[in-house]
């Protein structure tokens, strides 16, 4: 009686531990069960390793499991009152915002300014398409007011499948220890099965927590909206001319000619400057050589010359007058 008792206290004290300690503990991915398997049954093992073999097997027919996510940019007259409309679109569809975000730009030619917005939300992921479909007919001009549109997907099969696997495998293993724990009578193995048991646990609620995750983030797709106002992208034109046309064509001009420069440097220094720099070297040192052995040359030359010695004239003597 007694042993039942200590053995229920222990089995208490292990769940309100492992409650307490995975709330507090970072999910991990790359965590792996280290059984006592000088303790554990080989059943318990046979068993684990058989549901994971399964596991395996099933992999290939296991639906797939795909995290959809769109981005897409359109003009519209009022970008605060689109992204209203998008967000009461996502509560009707059964979704929700992430965030959303308004502010206003300038646009420093011709000194106006226009409202812009953007907003995240995220749909049931059977409704992507038809979402985008309504988002794109947003626009003021119809499709053609598309600027830019974008859809991704991350395959996450294989993470899931192997996320379940694990799972099964350390259930079994805590059943088969849950086993051992009632029918030990020894203190000290009875407190390492615990302790294995509170770290299985933990691993156990990890995992469950990430394939919820993926199960909801793959439920839900995210779907990013730019909205821009059609009034910034009209050109200004006066009197048939459009000052912003010549303007936005100097900035790509100049923009690209620095970037024929930039391009022409980085070039330059990867596939000029590893053979310039020895060469520039080796010639600064040969330059220096011969400059030393002229200078040798003509110190020589200094000392071998004798210097001619200049014959002074005789002075003449006067003829006496005879």
């Amino acid at each position: 009686m007694k042993k039942k008792i200590f053995v229920f206290v222990l089995i208490a004290m292990m769940l309100l531990s492992s409650c307490s300690s995975a709330s507090k503990r970072a999910p991990s991915q790359t965590e792996s069960v280290q059984p006592i398997y000088g303790m554990v049954e080989a059943p318990a093992m046979e068993e684990a390793h058989s549901a994971g073999t399964a596991g395996t097997g099933a992999q290939a027919s296991v639906e797939r499991v795909v995290l959809k996510s769109a981005d897409i940019s359109i003009s519209v007259a009022k970008p605060n009152d689109s992204m209203k409309a998008i967000s009461e679109m996502a509560s009707r569809l059964g979704g929700y915002v992430v965030n959303s975000y308004s502010w206003k730009d300038k646009d420093y030619s011709s000194g106006r300014s226009y409202d812009k917005a953007t907003i995240t939300i995220r749909i049931p992921a059977e409704k992507l398409d038809s979402t985008l479909a309504e988002i794109r007919a947003m626009s003021a001009t119809g499709t053609e007011g598309v600027i830019s549109e974008s859809q991704s997907g991350q395959d996450v099969t294989s993470d899931y499948v192997d996320s379940e696997s694990r799972l099964r495998n350390l259930q079994a293993a805590e059943a088969q220890l849950m086993k051992l724990m009632e029918n030990t009578d020894n203190l000290e193995h009875t407190m390492e099965v615990f302790r294995e048991l509170t770290n299985i646990r933990e691993q156990i609620e990890v995992l469950q927590g990430h394939l919820k995750y993926l199960k909801e983030s793959a439920a839900l797709s995210s779907i990013a909206v730019t909205l821009v106002a059609e009034s910034s992208l009209q050109p200004i034109e006066i009197g048939g001319w459009k000052p912003e046309g010549v303007v936005r064509e100097s900035i790509e001009k100049l923009v690209r000619n620095f970037q024929g420069l930039v391009d022409f440097l980085i070039r330059f220094g990867i596939t000029c400057l590893p053979f310039l720099i020895p060469l520039g070297v080796g010639i600064y040192f040969l330059i220096k050589a011969l400059r030393k052995r002229a200078a040798a040359r003509k110190d020589k030359r200094k000392k071998n010359e004798v210097p001619a010695v200049v014959a002074e004239p005789s002075p003449v003597e006067p003829s006496e007058n005879k």
